[in-house]
């Protein structure tokens, strides 16, 4: 079944906005910082440094 290219065009408009609003939602509660931290950790445990 082929996806006609105007179907295809808002599928992928309503991906992206799901996308942008997840995005949004997750910079509020603060995850950017949360994801850092741990990827900090993660680096100098790898490393032998923690």
């Amino acid at each position: 079944m082929k996806i006609k290219e105007k179907n295809r065009k808002w599928i992928t408009l309503g991906v992206l906005a799901v996308a942008v609003c997840l995005i949004i939602a997750g910079i509020g509660r603060g995850e950017p910082s949360v994801v850092l931290t741990k990827a900090t950790s993660i680096c100098l445990q790898c490393i032998g440094l923690d």
